[in-house]
C-alpha cells in the first residue's frame, strides 16, 4: 500500500503542486467570499444539517454520492481527453476548493465557536475523500492534456493502448475512492453530522 501511494505521488509530483496551489488559493477565496454570506444563507444551511436529523434513506444517499461522485471524475477525464482542457480542469480544480473555503466559513457563521468543531467533525471526513479522488483524477487528466498537447505540437505518434495502461490504473483507483468516499458520506458523515446536532 506504501510502495503505490509512493508511486502514485512521484508519479505527478509537479502537476499535484498545481492542483494545491489551485485548490488553496480557491479555499482561500472562498474564505473571502464569506463576506457576502446573509442570514437566509446560514438558516439554511443549518436547516440542512438539521434535516439530517430525520429519517434519511441512506441507501439512496449512498447512491446519489456516488452517482454524482463519478459523473464529477468522468467530467474531469472528459477534459482531460481535450487539448484546450486545462483551463477547464484548473477551473474546475479552484472552485472545489472556492466551495471548502465557503463551507468552512458556513459552519463558523452559523455556529460561531461550535463550528470548528462541526468543520472538524462533519466536513473534514467528506472532503478529505472528495479532495483524495479530485487530485488523482486531475492530475491523471492534466497530464493526459499535456501528453495530447505534446503529441499535437511534436512528431510522436500517439500510442493510444500504451495511453489507456497508463490511465487505467489511476481511472481504477479513482472509483475506488469515490465509492468509500459515498460509503463514509452515507453512514459515519450522516451519525457525526447528528452527533454535532446534539452538542
Amino acid at each position: 500500500m506504501k510502495k503505490m501511494l509512493r508511486f502514485l505521488f512521484q508519479k505527478y509530483q509537479n502537476v499535484y503542486l498545481f492542483i494545491t496551489i489551485l485548490m488553496v488559493s480557491g479555499a482561500l477565496a472562498g474564505l473571502l467570499f464569506s463576506t457576502f454570506i446573509n442570514v437566509h444563507d446560514i438558516s439554511q444551511f443549518s436547516s440542512y444539517l438539521n434535516a439530517v436529523n430525520a429519517s434519511i434513506d441512506k441507501y439512496a444517499f449512498f447512491l446519489d454520492q456516488f452517482g454524482s461522485g463519478i459523473a464529477f471524475v468522468g467530467v474531469l477525464f472528459l477534459l482531460g481527453t481535450s487539448i484546450i482542457g486545462m483551463p477547464f480542469l484548473s477551473f474546475i480544480i479552484f472552485s472545489k476548493g472556492l466551495q471548502i473555503g465557503f463551507s468552512c466559513a458556513l459552519f463558523i457563521y452559523a455556529y460561531q465557536l461550535k463550528g470548528i468543531v462541526g468543520i472538524f467533525i462533519a466536513l473534514l471526513p467528506q472532503v478529505l475523500f472528495d479532495v483524495a479522488g479530485s487530485f488523482l483524477a486531475s492530475a491523471c487528466a492534466i497530464q493526459l492534456s499535456l501528453h495530447l498537447m505534446h503529441t499535437a505540437t511534436s512528431k510522436d505518434r500517439l500510442d493510444l493502448r500504451k495511453l489507456f495502461n497508463y490511465i487505467l490504473s489511476d481511472v481504477c483507483i479513482v472509483c475506488i475512492i469515490v465509492l468509500l468516499g459515498a460509503y463514509v458520506k452515507s453512514t459515519l458523515v450522516i451519525e457525526l453530522i447528528r452527533l454535532f446536532n446534539l452538542l
